[in-house]
C-alpha cells in the first residue's frame, strides 16, 4: 500500500466526485424513455455538466501542466504519455456530453435525437472514464508517493487548491 500524499489526496476526493456523478448519470440514462426534466432533474443536469467540465478542465490541465512535468523532470514518461492520451479521447466525449446536458436544462427538455446523442455519449463517458480514474487511483496516485518529495507534494496541492477557487 502506498502513502497518502496531500495532492493525491485532493486527486482522490475529485476522482470519488466524478464517480459519484458518472454513477448518477448510469442510473439517469437507464431509465425508460426519454426522461421529463423537472427542477430536480434540471439541477442533475446542471451539477452534472459543472463536474465533468471541472474533471475535464480543472481536474485534466491541472495534471497535464503541474504534476506531469514532475513525472517528465524524474523520467517517468510512460505514465504521462498513457495519461495525456486518455485525456485527449475523453476532454471532447465529456464536453459534448456536458453540453447536450446543460442545453437540455435550459430548453426543458430532450428532443428524440438529442436524446439519442446523450445516453449513447454518456454511456461512452461513463466507460472511458471510469477506467481511467481506476488507472489514476491504482497507478498515478502510488506514483505520486512513491516519486514526489514532500515539498513538491505540498506546492502541488497548493496549486491545485488554488485553481479549485
Amino acid at each position: 500500500m502506498f502513502t497518502q500524499t496531500q495532492i493525491g489526496g485532493l486527486l482522490h476526493q475529485a476522482h470519488m466526485a466524478t464517480i459519484e456523478s458518472l454513477q448518477q448519470l448510469e442510473e439517469f440514462i437507464g431509465a425508460r424513455g426519454i426522461p421529463a426534466i423537472d427542477d430536480g432533474v434540471r439541477k442533475f443536469l446542471d451539477r452534472f455538466a459543472r463536474t465533468m467540465r471541472e474533471e475535464v478542465e480543472l481536474h485534466f490541465g491541472f495534471e497535464e501542466n503541474h504534476l506531469f512535468p514532475v513525472f517528465l523532470s524524474l523520467g517517468e514518461s510512460g505514465i504521462v504519455t498513457m495519461l495525456t492520451h486518455e485525456h485527449r479521447s475523453i476532454l471532447p466525449l465529456a464536453i459534448q456530453v456536458a453540453d447536450l446536458a446543460q442545453a437540455a436544462a435550459a430548453a426543458g427538455s430532450f428532443g428524440e435525437d438529442s436524446w439519442r446523442e446523450f445516453r449513447d455519449a454518456g454511456a461512452e463517458l461513463i466507460e472511458r472514464e471510469i477506467f481511467h480514474v481506476q488507472k489514476e487511483e491504482m497507478g498515478l496516485l502510488a506514483a505520486i508517493s512513491s516519486l514526489v518529495d514532500p515539498q513538491t507534494d505540498a506546492s502541488l496541492a497548493e496549486t491545485y487548491r488554488k485553481l479549485q477557487g
